[in-house]
């Protein structure tokens, strides 16, 4: 059984929970039991997926003294648990290790990765294993990416690189052909249900956690317990969805104008709510979940041509744009509520 949070009763994770990951759980299982893993792996996958508790993992499994690796109960499974393991460096951005790099950077400079790549230079402190943990790994410059490189090309015994990232197009192609690929798909639906439920979650709203989640637990827990996004999820349904005349444009426009420091989060739940009418008229998602939605919409769901969904996905890019493009948000606003509203008019009838 795995050791349990004293606080709240989650189990602690184990990294059997990864079996729902198929084939890269069945291979990375297979070379850690073998003993032929490599030393540098490429964890990617979307926010929530898991990468950083894998990667907490792995270093477990690395370093374990028990016999059942990992076991989860021996000194240095709980160090690494704890974030306190001598062996174990974790590079994060805004939080260096070196003390010449200074906090709160955005970005990892090379300085960092030069004072890493000389603290994994000299001899480990338990004696065993070390294990290098980047987060964010995109967040390298160039020069930084280039000195890990070296190290890379030529890797140092005895230290496994673990690099994270949700964006790996952002890493030099030579620093990924380097790394052995461990791609996180999104989670099956029981899997990110049962985590929480596990958290308290009741039915109902882990229901709706799981639609949006897309497949993140870590996403589905956060916004299961966020009741401003649910909040701000109701006032697009009303706002957006639910305007019915021209004349309504500008009322809506003005209140939403001084919310601009939602504007990302609007035009996500916007695209969101989109994506649901367009999975239902897929026959992927089940019509309870138009409950919501004024009727018009629910008839748009049942019968819309495809082409209409993607109109509608294609305004919500071009607010982007025009955003990017220094255009008033309440202009950007006013032409997305016409481009809803002309479509919800064609269902009104």
């Amino acid at each position: 059984m795995p050791a349990a949070d004293a606080q709240n009763r989650v189990p602690m994770p184990v990294l059997s929970d990864f079996k729902g990951q198929g084939a890269l759980y069945d291979g990375l299982l297979r070379t850690l039991e073998a003993g032929t893993y490599v030393h540098a792996y490429l964890i990617s996958g979307a926010s929530g997926m898991g990468k950083r508790t894998l990667a907490r993992l792995l270093a477990q499994r690395l370093l374990c003294t028990g016999e059942n690796k990992p076991c989860g109960a021996c000194p240095a499974c709980i160090q690494v648990q704890e974030g306190n393991h001598p062996d174990v460096i974790t590079v994060t951005p805004g939080k260096p290790v070196s003390p010449e790099v200074k906090a709160g950077l955005a970005g990892i400079p090379v300085d960092e990765i030069r004072y890493v790549i000389g603290l994994v230079g000299q001899h480990t402190f338990v004696g065993g294993q070390r294990v290098v943990i980047i987060e964010r790994a995109e967040k390298m410059n160039q020069q930084a990416q280039n000195a890990l490189l070296k190290t890379l090309e030529e890797p140092l015994a005895g230290t496994v690189f673990l690099l994270l990232t949700e964006s790996p197009e952002l890493l030099l192609p030579t620093i990924v052909s380097r790394c052995r690929a461990l791609k996180l798909h999104p989670w099956p639906d029981e899997t990110v249900l049962r985590a929480l439920k596990l958290r308290g979650v009741d039915e109902a709203m882990a229901r709706q956690a799981l639609h949006v989640s897309g497949g993140s637990i870590g996403r589905a827990i956060a916004v299961a317990a966020d009741e401003a996004y649910w909040q701000r999820r109701r006032d697009v349904m009303q706002d957006f969805f639910g305007i019915n005349a021209r004349v309504e444009v500008l009322k809506v426009s003005s209140a939403w104008k001084d919310r601009k420091e939602e504007a990302e989060a609007l035009l996500c739940d916007v695209e969101e709510l989109l994506r649901t009418l367009l999975l239902v008229r897929c026959g992927r998602q089940d019509e309870s979940l138009l409950a919501d939605y004024p009727e018009p919409w629910q008839r748009f769901a049942r019968e819309g041509e495809l082409s209409a969904f993607m109109r509608l996905m294609d305004a919500v890019s071009e607010a982007r744009k025009l955003r990017m493009n220094q255009v008033t948000w309440q202009a950007v606003v006013e032409q997305l509520l016409l481009s809803l509203m002309e479509e919800k008019s064609k269902w009104s009838m």
